[in-house]
C-alpha cells in the first residue's frame, strides 16, 4: 500500500487548504524555513504513528491554527486535520479478493481522513452486492431472496429487524 496524496486541511502554519501528490520513488518538499515542510511530515506520521505516544496524536490546542481555534472552540465542531489516499497494491488485491470477494473494489485507492480528536473516517468504494453474495455463498445460506434483504441493511437496527423476520 502506497500513500499517494495528501491534503492538510488546517494544521498549525497550514490555515487553508494544502493538497499535494506523492510520486512512486522520491518526494521533495522544498520552501524557506518556517514555511510548514516539518509540519507537513508531522500532519502525515500523526495518521498511523508506529508507537502509541500522545505527541504524535492530533491536539487542538497545540495543532490548530491559532487565528482559528476560539471560533473552532465556540462552534463545537470536531474538524478534520489531514486526509491521506492511499493506493492498494497487487499482493494486498489479491489477498483482498480471497478473503472478500472478485471484483468487491471499485477503486485500488482508498482515503483516511483523521479529525482533530484523532477519529478516522474511511472512504472506499465496493460493491457490496458482489460482498454479500460471496459471503452467503461462503456460509452456504446463499439465495437471492437473502441477499436483496441484506443489500438493503443500512445499520444495526436494520439487521436487528431482518434478523427477526
Amino acid at each position: 500500500m502506497k500513500l499517494k496524496e495528501v491534503t492538510i486541511h488546517k494544521y498549525k502554519s497550514f490555515e487553508s487548504e494544502q493538497k499535494f501528490d506523492l510520486e512512486n520513488e522520491i518526494t521533495i518538499l522544498v520552501g524557506m524555513n518556517e514555511s510548514g515542510k516539518t509540519s507537513a511530515l508531522e500532519a502525515i506520521a500523526k495518521t498511523h504513528y508506529f508507537q502509541d505516544d500522545e505527541s504524535f496524536k492530533f491536539n487542538s490546542t497545540h495543532d490548530y491554527p491559532r487565528k482559528d481555534k476560539v471560533r473552532m472552540d465556540k462552534s463545537g465542531e470536531n474538524p478534520q486535520a489531514i486526509t491521506c489516499v492511499y493506493e492498494i497494491d497487487n499482493l494486498l488485491l489479491q489477498s483482498i479478493e480471497t478473503e472478500m470477494g472478485k471484483g468487491l473494489l471499485k477503486s485500488t485507492t482508498f482515503s483516511v481522513t483523521t479529525k482533530y480528536d484523532n477519529s478516522k473516517t474511511i472512504d472506499i468504494s465496493v460493491d457490496a452486492k458482489k460482498f454479500i453474495e460471496h459471503k452467503t455463498k461462503e456460509l452456504g445460506i446463499a439465495s437471492d431472496t437473502l441477499n436483496d434483504k441484506l443489500l438493503k441493511v443500512k445499520n444495526k437496527t436494520d439487521l436487528e429487524t431482518l434478523q427477526k423476520e
